[in-house]
């Protein structure tokens, strides 16, 4: 059920070099240049059959930086660079989507899905993640917060062009209206729910949050618990975290 026949697909690494919202504490662009020039190289190496696009919104001026423009040359990897959003206010959220918005409007006609990741992270198992054919969406959904994990997901592009466009629009983190949350209201609204799965196993994400500065790495034990709460999910087919930990 829901098995596309073919796998023409892209990733979308999203990034924003230097800093554009309120609500970030990691702000050394340096450092920031050298985590997203890093995972482009990790992800250029282990998604060679796939396309790969890195969509970046900040002022940094990459003709200015030559090694990093030799990597995207070596690698393949298509730079696809937006204006500074004007909605500084809005949080980061709202201005990755509205990139995304823009990059699946030029993509979708040439690609049946796309796999997402925030352009800082390293996804150390994507590979394994994501080895499927889906006309969905595939993410962890929390029902307790009401929240979907917007860092990392895959999407067909029937279903973002139909689900999740223009919802950055909603996303205000000044008002507490978080991206992740806009998203669960809108995949979970019941109109979708056939559509939508969790990932088989944990994402196993290496870098620094951007939101609140510390590292993403989970506690071993929980993260046992957690997959293999996924296996029981995934047996009584219920497609979202229904406890936290």
């Amino acid at each position: 059920m829901g098995e596309v026949t073919l796998n023409k697909r892209a990733l979308l690494i999203t990034g924003t070099i230097i800093p554009n919202s309120n609500f970030v504490t990691h702000t050394n662009t340096e450092q920031r240049r050298n985590e997203y020039y890093s995972s482009l190289q990790f992800y250029a190496n282990n998604f060679q059959n796939d396309d790969l696009y890195f969509l970046e919104n900040s002022s940094y001026n990459f003709s200015d930086d030559k090694e990093f423009e030799q990597l995207l040359s070596d690698k393949k990897i298509t730079l696809l660079k937006f204006p500074v959003s004007d909605k500084f206010n809005k949080g980061k959220g709202y201005q990755e989507f509205e990139m995304l918005d823009k990059a699946v409007d030029k993509l979708a006609d040439g690609y049946d899905s796309f796999i997402k990741i925030t352009g800082r992270y390293k996804v150390l198992n994507l590979k394994e993640l994501t080895d499927f054919k889906y006309d969905g969406f595939i993410a962890d959904s929390h029902k307790k917060h009401k929240v979907v994990q917007t860092n990392v997901f895959y999407v067909s592009s029937n279903f973002y062009k139909s689900h999740l466009k223009d919802l950055f629009l909603k996303a205000d983190d000044s008002k507490g209206l978080f991206i992740e949350k806009v998203v669960y209201e809108k995949i979970w609204s019941g109109k979708t729910n056939n559509k939508i799965k969790l990932f088989p196993r944990n994402p196993f994400i290496q870098g620094i949050s951007g939101s609140y500065g510390g590292t993403l790495k989970r506690n071993k034990i929980k993260m046992r618990l957690r997959n293999f709460e996924r296996f029981l999910l995934r047996v009584f087919k219920i497609n979202q975290f229904l406890v936290e930990y």
